[in-house]
C-alpha cells in the first residue's frame, strides 16, 4: 500500500491544529476556574466579617454629640464614618 505524502501532511497539520485548540481550551478553562476560586474566596472572607448595626439610642447620642461639638460629617458619609474617626466613642462619655 502506498502512502500519499499530501494526505499525510494534511492529516498531521489537522492533528496539530486540533491539539492546539484543545490545549487553548484547557488553558482558558483553567483561568476561568482560578478566577471563580478567587471570587469564592472573597465571598467566603466577606461572610466571616462581622457587620455591626448601630442602635437607635446610639444614633441619637451620636447626633446630639455632633451638634454640640460642631462636627461636620462629609457628604455621603454616615454614622460608621463617625465611629471610624472617633474610635474612643466620646458620645458615651457625654
Amino acid at each position: 500500500m502506498s502512502d500519499n505524502t499530501l494526505t499525510m501532511q494534511v492529516e498531521s497539520k489537522m492533528g496539530a491544529l486540533f491539539i492546539a485548540l484543545f490545549a487553548a481550551f484547557l488553558v482558558g478553562f483553567l483561568f476561568i476556574v482560578i478566577k471563580n476560586f478567587n471570587s469564592d474566596a472573597i465571598a467566603m472572607d466577606s461572610d466571616q466579617t462581622q457587620i455591626r448595626t448601630i442602635s437607635s439610642t446610639e444614633r441619637q447620642l451620636i447626633a446630639q454629640w455632633l451638634i454640640d461639638n460642631n462636627v461636620t460629617v462629609p457628604q455621603g458619609q454616615g454614622y460608621h464614618w463617625v465611629e471610624q474617626q472617633y474610635p474612643d466613642k466620646p458620645w458615651f462619655k457625654y
